[in-house]
């Protein structure tokens, strides 16, 4: 089986993350996992890059971890695909799977849509829309307990490394109760004290459309040290 981790994160893309592509590459590498899928915060999100700029200044800026990433990958014999978190309100977050660089490119009013069309253009782009960490409790989201509108959703985190027990238990309760699909994934934004959650499948996957055929299938198991 192959282990590929479904949320990370690098510097300068995500705000709070602490370790540039090319070290996250090699140490994913060390651990274990033949691949990642790179879900740095875009705009709505954390995210480390000046939202002043022209959008498509903005999305080169936010690609470049990911080429940065790919390039050591592809030396490393490491897979290393696409992926987004994006704001979706009240300091929730969704993570987008199955896309390339190019849909940022050619949606530009992502700066100013609500979450039903967020949702509605990525699905009709054939990727795979998922609530991150469902039911996170932090000071800085108003509203942890609140539940969003499963329909506009493919799956749910629900299992993440950076949650405490009660917060993933809550997003699983949540996920079965809306026969959603679910992931895990370790949200690492260090290489240092991180579980190493993330999804097992039976074959390498090279591309993101290969990924969101995999998610849309069920085709996988999920990867969750000591649970």
């Amino acid at each position: 089986m192959y282990l590929y981790e479904m949320h990370c994160h690098t510097l300068p893309c995500s705000a709070c993350g602490g370790i540039q592509p090319e070290d996250l590459v090699r140490g994913m590498k060390e651990v274990g996992y033949t691949g990642m899928v790179l879900t740095d915060h875009f705009y709505h999100g954390n995210t480390g890059i000046r939202r002043n700029m022209p959008w498509q200044d903005f999305v080169a800026a936010y690609e470049e971890s990911f080429l940065r990433a790919k390039a050591v990958g592809d030396q490393l014999d490491f897979d290393v695909l696409f992926g987004i978190e994006e704001g979706i309100g009240d300091c929730k977050e969704a993570l987008i799977y199955g896309l390339t660089p190019d849909f940022l490119y050619d949606h530009p009013e992502i700066r100013d849509c609500d979450l039903p069309y967020l949702s509605r253009i990525v699905r009709e782009a054939g990727g795979f829309f998922v609530q991150a960490h469902p039911f996170r409790v932090r000071d800085y989201i108003p509203r942890p307990w609140e539940p969003l509108d499963p329909a506009l959703f493919d799956g749910a985190e629900i299992y993440n490394a950076c949650n405490p027990p009660l917060d993933n238990l809550r997003a699983v309760n949540w996920a079965r109760e809306n026969g959603l699909p679910a992931i895990a994934g370790s949200d690492r934004h260090y290489m240092k004290h991180c579980e190493n959650f993330g999804i097992l499948v039976d074959h390498r996957i090279r591309t993101e459309a290969e990924l969101a055929e995999v998610l849309h299938s069920g085709a996988y198991e999920l990867n969750i040290p000591g649970v």
